[in-house]
């Protein structure tokens, strides 16, 4: 009976010794060179890069919202610019992009895009009035 007491213990602490080690120090501890390994002059070696064992993102995610923010404001400087043609292709783009996002991110940028289509609207009214 102590025995398996004993063995209970030894393994709960085995447990928690592992537990001690965090998981990043696992993921960037340092490789050990095998024996096998042929021996590099130190000029060779000060040359050599290490590689990481996690692979670092190369990109980052695309925020459609600040996407579509930044292409109002495109088709608000062709408003003023008086080219209606491209601000209306514009509209056009962020529409497609409106479709495609989530509810929650079309209630960032709902209002935004309603006051770029009245913008564009009563602008090429005022030019077609002058005309």
């Amino acid at each position: 009976m102590k025995k398996d007491e004993e063995e209970i213990k030894k393994a709960i602490d085995s447990m928690k010794e592992k537990r001690r080690v965090p998981a990043i120090n696992m993921l960037f501890k340092k490789k050990e060179k095998s024996k096998k390994e042929p021996l590099i002059s130190e000029a060779a070696d000060a040359w050599k890069i290490e590689t990481p064992e996690v692979m670092p993102r190369t990109f980052e995610k695309i925020d459609h919202v600040q996407e579509i923010e930044e292409r109002i404001h495109k088709a608000r400087m062709c408003l003023m610019d008086f080219k209606f043609d491209d601000a209306k292709r514009i509209y056009m783009e962020i529409m497609r992009l409106y479709s495609s996002i989530s509810q929650k991110d079309r209630y960032k940028v709902y209002q935004d895009i309603k006051d770029l289509y009245y913008e564009r609207k009563s602008a090429e009214k005022f030019t077609k009035a002058q005309y």
